[in-house]
């Protein structure tokens, strides 16, 4: 199985007719909070540039977030920049068995360009931070539960 491709407007139209549906965006954290799509959209970066040798890093906690965040069937739109990244997450969901996945190629440059809303809400439950230290809260307790018994 292989993900859908969806331009910016198709996405817009899927996010306002299926109240499950979500925008994963993918950029980096610093890139998300310059602006992002309006509708159900969260942050869950693909990769991490170290700040001074703008290295690149994988997300190790990429799966472990979105797989907290949404069952295997849930609608998800993966996007982001220019670069790889929307495709490359696509492909780790698709292999980890979710089932509904489109990549918006064009991400927030496509989206800006359509002329769409955009935001830079970074709230608790969209920013990654906020998403990534419940999931660490989840797994604290967890632990904490079962050395208790």
């Amino acid at each position: 199985m292989s993900a859908k491709v969806l331009t910016p407007q198709e996405t817009q139209a899927l996010l306002r007719a299926n109240p499950a549906a979500v925008y994963i965006d993918v950029r980096t954290v610093a890139e998300f909070a310059t602006g992002h799509p309006r509708l159900r959209t969260v942050n869950i970066p693909i990769v991490f540039h170290h700040p001074t040798t703008k290295e690149t890093f994988p997300n190790d906690s990429f799966l472990l977030v979105v797989e907290d965040l949404y069952s295997k069937d849930t609608p998800l739109v993966v996007g982001g920049g220019a670069e790889e990244g929307a495709a490359q997450a696509a492909q780790r969901l698709v292999a980890a068995g979710y089932t509904d996945i489109a990549v918006m190629p064009e991400g927030i440059t496509g989206w800006r360009k359509a002329g769409l809303p955009t935001t830079a809400d970074n709230r608790d439950g969209i920013s990654y931070v906020s998403l990534l230290t419940k999931v660490k809260r989840k797994g604290k307790k967890k632990g904490a539960h079962a050395a208790a018994h």
